[in-house]
């Protein structure tokens, strides 16, 4: 289990709808909104899985930047 903590970035007018947005895609949970910065998680089985998940936020209208806060992933094996 990959856990991955992100900053989204949206326009001020998008903000709100942005967050419902994200708490729609599985694996995403929406923690709390300030001003126009989303902070969401992401579980998934793999860095590759969360990495896909995290790349589809930008393709959502609104999104201007996402940023990487923090990724635990123990149990992953590499190699």
């Amino acid at each position: 289990m990959v856990i991955s903590s992100l900053v989204v970035e949206t326009t001020p007018e998008t903000t709100a709808r942005v967050a419902e947005d994200l708490g729609r895609i599985e694996g995403v949970e929406v923690h709390e909104t300030n001003g126009h910065k989303i902070v969401v998680t992401i579980e998934a089985p793999s860095t590759g899985a969360s990495h896909e998940i995290s790349s589809r936020f930008i393709q959502i209208p609104g999104v201007l930047n996402v940023n990487l806060v923090y990724v635990n992933f123990e149990d992953e094996t590499l190699g």
